[in-house]
């Protein structure tokens, strides 16, 4: 596990991976039931931990104008370049450098807290969903997807498959995704631990049937003493 990328990691996501993972991220929106929350017309506030090259958060900036979103990550050159993409296409996204574990927002500032791909880098993952926990305003929604190491073949085909990774590619991609994305990757039972813990509501972490995942995926309470 590392805290953060080395510059040429962050440029091979930037400019590889992100785009294609934005096709990842508007499905897993959609399966955890989180777009239909950002689709409403209500004014909402929205964290984006690990954001890299603000790819994600700008791409809802464009869809959900009424969402007021802010993008952290830890690697400095990848909030470089998320800056640089929301003033060449004029959007309202606050980009900055800041840690996950340690997140410098006051108790219950966001409606929505997100993060795709960034706890696997979190050296403390417990810290990390705490802090993102407490960020999280009562009735705010939480969403925190990484890969994990109790994947499936079948799984990680299907990952594939949904990032537009062409049928003849698939196994041989999935090969050395299994490497360096699902074997290094933490177990269920870290993220059922972290859950029970921080005494999260019931159901909250669950392995989808559709990805190689984790689905940490809540609603925190309204009552103050939740």
């Amino acid at each position: 596990m590392v805290e953060k990328y080395a510059d040429w990691q962050a440029w091979l996501h930037d400019y590889i991976v992100g785009q294609r993972a934005l096709r990842i991220h508007a499905f897993i929106l959609e399966k955890a039931a989180l777009a239909p929350v950002l689709t409403e017309k209500t004014p909402r506030s929205v964290l984006d931990v690990g954001c890299g090259g603000g790819q994600a958060a700008l791409r809802l900036k464009s869809l959900y104008a009424h969402l007021t979103i802010t993008g952290i990550d830890l690697t400095e050159s990848q909030i470089v370049r998320a800056c640089q993409r929301a003033k060449s296409k004029q959007a309202d996204v606050q980009f900055e450098v800041a840690d996950a574990q340690a997140l410098p927002y006051a108790d219950a500032s966001f409606d929505v807290v997100f993060s795709f791909g960034s706890v696997k880098h979190w050296p403390d993952p417990l810290q990390g969903v705490s802090e993102c926990w407490r960020v999280l305003k009562p009735g705010g929604d939480l969403l925190l997807v990484d890969s994990t190491s109790d994947a499936s073949r079948g799984q990680l085909l299907n990952f594939l498959k949904v990032a537009g990774i062409p049928g003849l590619l698939r196994p041989l991609l999935g090969t050395f995704l299994d490497k360096i994305l699902v074997r290094p990757a933490r177990p269920m039972t870290t993220y059922y631990q972290i859950a029970e813990q921080l005494n999260l509501p019931q159901g909250t972490v669950t392995q989808p049937d559709y990805m190689p995942t984790v689905l940490f995926r809540t609603r925190k309470p309204l009552s103050k003493n939740s």
